[in-house]
């Protein structure tokens, strides 16, 4: 009986080791690998866009639908600018039951200009817009997003545009991808002067010449 006490004990003790050493492992990986990439991206998260960062987005085929939110500290582009509200511009995507085609809706929240595919100008948007996937691939939809118009025009700004191509799944089907990318800002952010609010306002890059 006390052999097996003893026994007993030990597989206790064992145990016990066993799992402060992976408690102890997990906390070392945490920190050396985990902690790094949260720590990077919720940064990312706190730096305004800037010309060129893009946004890919493939539609779910169970669900069918898709949103894509730009706001100002919410929504999948968060602008940090605060002449952009939150939700200022909503796209719903709905995709076709059998195909890869598509039609986009998008919502207006907040003061924008948009330039349909194949077009030159751009136009005050309404509460609306809708289009289809086909019509924006080589012929992006654009948008031009701030917190006000005065006399027809947008003096600063956010460029976003919209295009749809294919590519080839790891399953070799063929899908649709949607990219959203952000164009001219203008005049540009001054990310040297940080608001109330983590967000910035309209200004020259902290790298523009005087």
């Amino acid at each position: 009986m006390f052999a097996i006490a003893i026994l007993d004990s030990f597989v206790l003790v064992l145990y016990g080791i066993l799992t402060l050493a992976f408690f102890g492992f997990g906390i070392i990986f945490y920190n050396q690998f985990i902690f790094p990439i949260i720590s990077r991206k919720e940064s990312d998260r706190f730096t305004p866009v800037q010309t060129g960062d893009h946004y890919d987005l493939v539609v779910d085929e169970l669900s069918r639908y898709a949103t894509f939110q730009i706001g100002c500290r919410t929504g999948h582009l968060p602008t940090r600018c605060n002449a952009i509200s939150e939700d200022h511009l909503v796209f719903q995507i709905k995709k076709s039951k059998d195909s890869e085609d598509y039609t986009i809706t998008v919502l207006r929240n907040a003061p924008s200009f948009y330039k349909p595919p194949r077009m030159e100008h751009y136009e005050k948007m309404e509460n609306k817009e809708s289009f289809e996937s086909y019509e924006i691939i080589g012929h992006p939809a654009e948008f031009r997003i701030s917190d006000k118009i005065v006399k027809d025009r947008m003096v600063n700004f956010i460029e976003i545009s919209l295009s749809s191509s294919f590519y080839f799944t790891k399953l070799g089907k063929e899908r649709m991808k949607f990219t959203f990318q952000v164009g001219k800002i203008q005049p540009g952010i001054n990310r040297k002067q940080k608001l109330r609010g983590d967000v910035y306002a309209f200004g020259k890059e902290e790298d523009a010449e005087d």
